[in-house]
């Protein structure tokens, strides 16, 4: 049985590859994050809400347009993302110290195994979620390396990223979905504080059309913030999993 990893040595470690790779993060998560994130919350459509009051039926058609409006949006919002979180668990877990470059390059090999790993992840997560929520909780903590896995072991193959995650948080699922978790619920309390009063400044200044952008834009930077972290601390429980360790990330290590 794995032995129950420290997350505050998790934590620890996440801290210092942000720190030692502030700059790179920056530059990736801006290019392949945070700007795809606020185009595509510019380009999707958003149909009347259903009036108050409505039907089940309704508010399932009303979801039903929404998605079939914005899903080729999605799809290559998705795809970007992926490659971009992709690149910077890359650029922090391979052992030869890839160039941003490099990085981009060995996550694009990798991402059409990574985007089929997902989708199967989430479905998984999305059956355990019906039974009485536990389950798929518990498989979003199991699946939680998938990226990590895939990016430090140059792996494209999407049943074997699933194998290798679950393997390396076997003992530790739980804890790892409630870091995730915590980190979620932060950020996302967070986005709520500065959407309100980001929305209620852009509203009385700004036209409407801006406004709109004004609130958009802090639900990318939010997005982007949330993967970012997650990346970094998958990366540092990665770590630990497979070299525990004492000593935080640095350099060459």
């Amino acid at each position: 049985m794995s032995s129950r990893i420290d997350l505050t040595t998790v934590w620890d470690d996440a801290k210092a590859m942000a720190r030692a790779n502030g700059e790179l993060l920056i530059a990736v998560a801006g290019m392949f994050l945070l700007l795809p994130l606020a185009v595509g919350l510019q380009l999707m459509e958003r149909p009347p809400l259903p009036p108050q009051g409505a039907s089940q039926d309704a508010i399932l058609q009303w979801y039903e347009g929404f998605f079939a409006a914005n899903l080729p949006v999605m799809i290559g919002v998705t795809i970007i993302t992926s490659f971009g979180i992709l690149a910077i668990l890359t650029l922090l877990l391979r052992p030869e110290r890839l160039t941003v470059a490099e990085s981009l390059k060995a996550a694009l090999r990798v991402l059409p195994g990574y985007v089929l790993a997902n989708l199967l992840q989430q479905f998984g997560v999305m059956a355990g979620l019906t039974l009485f929520l536990l389950p798929g909780f518990y498989l979003i903590g199991r699946f939680a390396l998938v990226g990590a896995a895939s990016a430090a072991e140059n792996d494209g193959n999407p049943f074997s990223m699933l194998r290798r995650s679950a393997e390396l948080t076997r003992g530790n699922g739980w804890r790892l979905f409630g870091l995730l978790a915590v980190i979620m619920i932060v950020v996302m309390v967070v986005n709520i504080i500065a959407s309100i009063l980001i929305g209620l400044v852009a509203t009385l200044l700004l036209p409407a059309d801006l406004a709109e952008f004004a609130i958009s834009l802090v639900s990318a930077f939010t997005w982007t913030a949330i993967f970012t972290l997650t990346a970094l601390v998958t990366a540092a429980f990665y770590r630990a999993a497979t070299a525990p360790t004492s000593a935080p990330w640095a350099p060459g290590r």
